[in-house]
């Protein structure tokens, strides 16, 4: 497993100077703006010399540049996902209720939640040979209710499936607990509406009111879904740097960790908002 220092974006990006930045990562300043308008964190420099990445975000930040600097075992070691299966407030904190046990939250816990709600949930029409199915969307947005069994965990549209991650440092590590939208039980809001995202919504409220709105991270709200495809469609824009489904971020991922390339574009950007707030400096 390689080792790199990565250098993250930390958005939203204001009064940058795009002619002193744009040379540091190669780009125009042209190119640089429409990067920077991007309201999602994503790598933007990684280098085996810790030095050489930390000086790249030293100049990145006098350009007025927001980004956070980290180690690449930190987002390879980033915990997979503990499905909550239901939840419920108490006056301390939130339960989670996993599969196989119970975990608490408490409100005064230095918790950041990431909530990611793809501007694709709910329409593949994008696909090649997809088709728009009423049964298709009912299940996609259907109410789960009490008791329920039939839970999608890994299902082919799962890259669009709205979710809430709910990460919580413990003694020198993170917890992970995530709530997805079609697999799971929504009856701890206590006012339960008939579609899934109203209910999600309104958990990602309740979390905001008891949490505290800045321990809510809505930046992968709306977020635009990438083909990851493995080569060059023709006539396509070559994409630079380590955007998502580009050959450097790729193989970035690919020397970082076995099999680390294949992560979707909302997990990569999940622990890449997790990690930059953490870092933010």
């Amino acid at each position: 497993m390689g080792y790199y220092t990565i250098v993250v974006s930390n958005p939203p990006q204001d009064g940058i100077d795009a002619d002193r930045a744009a040379p540091l990562l190669g780009l125009t300043p042209e190119q640089f703006l429409a990067k920077a308008e991007y309201a999602v964190p994503e790598i933007w420099f990684a280098h085996p010399d810790q030095g050489r990445a930390n000086e790249v975000a030293q100049a990145l930040r006098a350009a007025s540049c927001r980004v956070s600097v980290l180690d690449s075992g930190e987002l390879v070691k980033v915990p997979p996902r503990a499905r909550v299966r239901s939840f419920s407030f108490t006056d301390r904190g939130l339960v989670a209720h996993l599969e196989t046990e119970e975990a608490e939250v408490l409100y005064d816990q230095p918790v950041h939640a990431v909530f990611c709600r793809p501007r694709e949930s709910g329409d593949r029409t994008s696909l090649p040979g997809a088709r728009r199915s009423s049964s298709f969307f009912s299940i996609k947005d259907r109410l789960m209710e009490p008791g329920s069994s039939t839970l999608t965990e890994h299902g082919a549209e799962e890259d669009t499936v709205p979710f809430l991650d709910l990460y919580l440092p413990v003694n020198g590590g993170v917890r992970r607990y995530t709530v997805q939208q079609n697999a799971v039980n929504f009856s701890g809001l206590g006012r339960v509406q008939p579609r899934a995202a109203a209910n999600m919504e309104a958990l990602v409220g309740s979390c905001e009111d008891r949490f505290g709105a800045d321990h809510v991270d809505k930046r992968l709200v709306g977020m635009r879904i990438r083909s990851r495809i493995g080569r060059r469609a023709p006539g396509a824009e070559h994409r630079r740097g380590f955007s998502y489904a580009s050959p450097g971020l790729l193989a970035l991922l690919a020397a970082l960790e076995q099999g680390l390339e294949r992560v979707s574009q909302p997990e990569l950007s999940t622990r890449l908002a997790f990690l930059a707030h953490a870092h933010a400096a």
